[in-house]
C-alpha cells in the first residue's frame, strides 16, 4: 500500500512556534572546545591563504598544551603566556603562542589580527603546525594558539 500525503497550509502561529523551538534548540547547543578550536583553525588558515601562505596543519600535541592552558586561564579569569616548551614534544625548530579572550572565538581572532604581534605569529611563514585550545567561563572565551615550526 502506498502512502500519500497532502500539503496543508501552515498557520502563522504554527510557523512562529516552530521557529522559536529551532531558536531554543540552537541556543542550547554548545560547541565543544575541539569544534571551537577547529573554527579558529579555519580562520587562521583563511588569513594565511589570503596572503599566499600555506595552511597550518593541526598538531594534537600543541592542541593538548593549548587546551590545558586555555582552561587554566579561564579558571583564573586572566590571560598570561605559558612556558612555551612545557608539554611540547620534540621535532620543532620554532614555537609561538597567542593568548586572548573575548565574547566569542571570532572576536578573539579579530583581536589577534588587529594586533601586529599576534598577527605576525599567525602569518609567520616558519610555522607549519598549530594547536588551539578554547575554554569558556562566564560568557568569555579564552583562546590559546600554539604554533610549531
Amino acid at each position: 500500500m502506498a502512502v500519500t500525503a497532502t500539503r496543508r497550509p501552515i498557520s502563522k502561529t504554527s510557523a512562529l512556534v516552530a521557529l522559536c523551538l529551532v531558536g531554543i534548540i540552537t541556543l542550547g547547543t554548545a560547541c565543544s572546545p575541539r569544534e571551537l578550536g577547529g573554527r579558529v583553525h579555519g580562520l587562521i588558515n583563511t588569513e594565511r591563504a589570503d596572503r599566499g601562505l600555506p595552511a597550518l596543519e593541526w598538531n594534537d600535541n600543541a592542541a593538548a598544551k593549548a587546551q590545558e592552558w586555555a582552561e587554566r586561564m579561564a579558571s583564573k579569569k586572566a590571560i598570561s603566556h605559558s612556558v612555551l616548551t612545557d608539554g611540547i614534544d620534540g621535532g620543532w625548530a620554532s614555537l609561538g603562542e597567542n593568548v586572548g579572550y573575548a565574547g566569542n572565538v571570532d572576536q578573539t581572532h579579530r583581536g589577534f589580527m588587529n594586533s601586529p604581534r599576534h598577527a605576525a605569529a599567525i602569518l609567520n611563514g616558519q610555522f607549519k603546525e598549530v594547536g588551539i585550545g578554547v575554554a569558556e567561563r562566564d560568557g568569555m572565551f579564552y583562546v590559546v594558539e600554539v604554533f610549531r615550526g
